[in-house]
């Protein structure tokens, strides 16, 4: 069965263009679409409490290149640069920390706080908690390193960057270790410690309060983490932070393969579809061609018949009717020159002097006042109405045509035109 007046050769080319415009579409799609960067736990780009999209956007704003890396971290590295690995995942293999610590200038920020995403708030953290100890422990990776908790620290015995942290939430994060030269310490512990082999550095802060998001309220933590970052990078060196430990790894390789990874399996399935319909509208049918539609009939005519019959499902009649009978009453004070600026009720008692003037027998005031009536009372009945709209008709012709002219029009005179008693204008 083909479509009525429409070639199978024209829907066919619909549907190729359409599959065409989808393949290209889930190509560009797999191609220059970023992958989603959205997490709450510490990253560059979570904007949660414990993320560190806020420090990434101060050093970008202070003028540093900021990169956030996903593919080959050390590669991105400037000579002068610093490579940030802000609470390396425990999923990273030994290889991946062993290739990022090799780095020239390395800041490693110890883990402290494990957060549980909000229900109601998209990238916030509804609660956080403590880790255990044996966390930032393993992820210190220097060997020999022991972390203690203090609930504060009123001064530092060694500060050469010059500058002093904030914590306040969940006591002091400090790590002892024989193998770190203190660069910021106290008699309890590092907050930041040193390894140096040969020209590589690597620095390790034992708490991220300081560079978390909710940590960089404090302006004086804010002033801090830029210190930091600043003591470690060169006049021109960009800081990276590392996002491959954190699962945001640019895997790259051919486009296609995605074609069959959600969620672009659901264009594919979507493309799949689209030429199963193209083979359902093109393929040969039995039995007789549809008959098409019958025309609708042009003209006036059917015009007016269509507005009224929509008017008639609206139940506008009854308003229509009202409005006809206003409208007659109006067009009467035009012909007539009725004085200007006259009230409806002023105009009514002017026309009903005129109109016994020229022998009118019927009152336009009764006619206007009763379909008032009937429209405000709710009065769903179009008899009244209709007869209503006749004695406004027959009104208007007494009125200006005369009641003995106008008596033609109830003898069916086939004479009379539209102005009445053959006048012309």
């Amino acid at each position: 069965m083909r479509m009525p007046g429409i070639p199978v050769s024209r829907v066919a080319a619909v549907w190729i263009a359409a599959v065409i415009l989808l393949v290209i579409g889930t190509i560009a799609l797999a191609i220059f679409a970023p992958a989603s960067t959205y997490t709450v736990a510490p990253s560059a780009f979570s904007r949660s409490a414990i993320g560190y999209a806020g420090i990434a956007d101060v050093m970008h704003r202070l003028g540093a290149r900021v990169v956030k890396s996903r593919k080959d971290s050390v590669a991105q590295l400037d000579p002068a640069g610093v490579l940030v690995l802000a609470e390396p995942s425990s999923g990273a293999s030994t290889t991946q920390m062993s290739r990022l610590l090799n780095a020239h200038t390395v800041l490693l920020v110890l883990p402290k706080w494990n957060g549980k995403e909000s229900g109601s708030r998209r990238g916030w953290i509804e609660s956080a908690e403590l880790l255990p100890p044996s966390f930032p422990r393993a992820a210190s990776q220097v060997g020999n390193v022991d972390v203690v908790r203090v609930p504060r620290v009123t001064s530092w015995s060694r500060n050469e960057i010059g500058r002093a942290p904030v914590i306040s939430q969940g006591g002091v994060q400090l790590i002892k270790s024989s193998r770190l030269r203190p660069v910021i310490g106290s008699d309890s512990g590092m907050l930041v410690g040193e390894l140096r082999t040969g020209a590589r550095r690597l620095w390790v802060l034992a708490d991220p309060d300081p560079l978390q998001n909710h940590g960089l309220a404090d302006p004086d933590n804010a002033v801090f983490a830029v210190t930091l970052i600043n003591a470690l990078r060169g006049a021109d060196g960009n800081v990276v932070f590392d996002e491959v430990m954190h699962g945001f790894e640019d895997k790259g390789g051919s486009p296609f393969r995605l074609l069959f990874e959600f969620p672009f399996v659901l264009a594919t399935a979507q493309g799949a579809i689209a030429v199963a319909l193209l083979l359902w509208a093109t393929m040969r049918r039995f039995g007789a061609p549809m008959s098409p539609p019958e025309e609708l009939p042009s003209g006036k005519r059917s015009l007016i018949e269509a507005t009224a019959n929509l008017l008639d499902f609206a139940r506008h009649r009854p308003i229509i009717i009202q409005r006809y009978v206003h409208a007659i009453v109006q067009d009467v004070a035009r012909q007539l020159h009725a004085p200007p600026g006259l009230s409806e009720g002023a105009l009514i008692d002017w026309l009903r002097r005129t109109a016994r003037v020229r022998d009118a027998q019927i009152d336009c005031g009764a006619v206007v006042r009763k379909v008032d009536e009937l429209v405000a009372g709710g009065r769903s009945a179009l008899a009244p109405l209709a007869a209503q709209a006749r004695d406004i008709f027959r009104w208007k012709r007494e009125v200006t045509d005369g009641g003995s002219a106008y008596s033609r029009i109830d003898r069916g005179d086939p004479q009379r035109g539209r102005q009445g008693g053959h006048r012309t204008g």
